[in-house]
């Protein structure tokens, strides 16, 4: 079907099948106000089962093999009917564990794993940054030590966002001295012995994310993602699929939020945002991919949301801003401009990759 049909039947099927205590709950784009995990993971399974989740994965592996123009549709429609998705207490594993293994997985992971990542049988979180390696990822000391038959990895990670919850882990591990060569992916089970999860209290009063110990873990050589010593390839193909996404989602729920705000402040900054994000609708068309781009719309994004939280807090009153709670979503956008690189960091990507400055 053409593109129109499937967003016509996209629409149908969100008015006939969105639970109502899910729509509107949305003060962002995360699940900050749900703390109803068992719905959330329902919701999911009924998404993957109607066939929207996993929309660009091929079929053998659960998904629906379509065009990556048909995800951005659902994108777009979901967030517009204020519902869950992408984002959801499966993202990690739809928008990092997933793509990852399926550009680097073996074809075993790919049958272990990814079926159970769309149905929400399996929840995943990401080991990437450390207390003394957030901007700078490949400086990790988490270290894979090579034991015969597995690797022994010893180590701390933070900013785990659902590690409490989660069945694995997709974890950046330093396997030598190179900084970036030195570097290897693997898939971790969060439920064996030598791991500890301490949950960290957010400004919003939240504990989604986490710090995760790790003391002597077994890791088999077949969970490693891709080859020993290729980690940070499979860290760039999630950043640059996790950036982009961000981005949609974030461009989308502001140009919501500002029009039920009524104000004409930044406007011209979301008609430039969406005409940027058009642009890079039609290199997904001819089946290009979305390298540096997306760093650029997930950075002016992130900033316009945090501008537009600023403004409603600025001009409601307090019972206003409490009730509907433009509060919480005004300390949750600060993240936004942290989570998935921060601004700083991406300015510096930009400039040096797309415009060729020096370093």
């Amino acid at each position: 079907m053409n593109e129109e049909e499937y967003r016509r039947k996209l629409r149908e099927w969100i008015s006939q099948n969105a639970p109502r205590n899910l729509m509107g709950k949305k003060i962002l784009f995360d699940t900050v106000e749900i703390d109803n995990y068992e719905e959330l993971r329902n919701w999911q399974r009924k998404l993957y089962e109607a066939g929207y989740l996993g929309i660009t994965w091929p079929k053998e592996y659960g998904g629906q093999g379509l065009d990556p123009i048909y995800e951005i549709i659902a994108y777009e429609e979901f967030i517009r009917a204020g519902l869950p998705y992408g984002r959801s207490l499966g993202s990690i594993g739809l928008m990092v564990a997933g793509p990852a293994i399926l550009k680097h997985g073996n074809e075993e992971q790919k049958k272990k794993y990814l079926k159970r990542i769309l149905s929400a049988e399996d929840i995943w979180c990401q080991g990437f940054s450390e207390p003394q390696a957030g901007s700078d990822l490949a400086n990790i000391k988490t270290r894979a030590e090579d034991r015969g038959d597995y690797l022994e990895i010893n180590g701390q990670k933070i900013w785990s966002s659902y590690a409490h919850l989660a069945d694995y882990m997709l974890l950046l591990a330093r396997t030598g001295e190179d900084k970036y060569k030195g570097l290897t992916m693997f898939i971790v089970n969060m439920k064996q012995e030598g791991i500890k999860v301490s949950p960290i209290t957010q400004i919003t009063g939240k504990s989604e994310f986490n710090v995760v110990y790790l003391n002597s873990v077994k890791v088999p050589k077949e969970n490693i993602v891709g080859k020993v010593g290729e980690g940070w390839s499979v860290a760039m193909t999630v950043l640059n699929h996790e950036r982009f996404f961000l981005g949609v989602t974030m461009l989308f729920v502001s140009k919501m939020l500002l029009e039920k705000l009524r104000v004409k402040e930044l406007e011209e900054e979301i008609k430039g945002l969406e005409a940027f994000y058009k642009r890079l609708l039609i290199k997904i068309r001819r089946g290009e991919e979305i390298d540096v781009e997306g760093a650029v719309l997930k950075l002016v994004s992130s900033e316009i949301l945090q501008r537009i939280y600023e403004i409603a807090v600025s001009q409601y009153d307090l019972e206003t801003i409490m009730e509907d709670n433009w509060y919480l979503g005004m300390l949750a956008s600060r993240g936004r401009t942290i989570a998935g690189g921060t601004s700083e960091i991406l300015r510096n990507l930009i400039g040096e990759r797309l415009l060729k400055l020096p370093k």
